[in-house]
């Protein structure tokens, strides 16, 4: 249980400090709608992980779909760092930490998963 509220608090952290980073630059553009869609989806990810959701699943079927998942929107996520960097600096290196700590994450689980 604390785990869960420490893990909600820390992925709130990651989510509001770009968003707001984004409505303090004004001047510049702001990020494009499909980062917040790719951020949300990871975040939505983060959710249904921290909240046991894959436990609801058949063994079978949340094996297949966890690490694949993962792998996906941490890539997807990276791009979109590495879009919005030309773009809004202020909002991709939030975006880019919070997905290199989820990769890292995402091994850690795997290699746990191996042993």
């Amino acid at each position: 249980m604390f785990s869960m509220v420490l893990g909600t608090i820390a992925i709130l952290a990651f989510i509001v400090t770009p968003i707001r980073a984004a409505r303090k630059n004004e001047k510049g553009k702001p990020p494009r709608k499909i980062s917040y869609v790719i951020v949300g989806l990871l975040v939505l990810h983060w959710g249904f992980f921290l909240w046991s959701g894959y436990a609801l699943l058949p063994v079978n079927i949340a094996d297949a779909l966890f690490m694949p998942v993962w792998v996906v929107l941490c890539v997807a996520c990276l791009l979109i760092a590495i879009y919005e960097f030309k773009n809004n600096k202020i909002f991709s290196i939030p975006v880019a930490g919070f997905t290199v700590i989820t990769l890292l994450f995402s091994i850690f689980i795997n290699g746990i998963s191996n042993m």
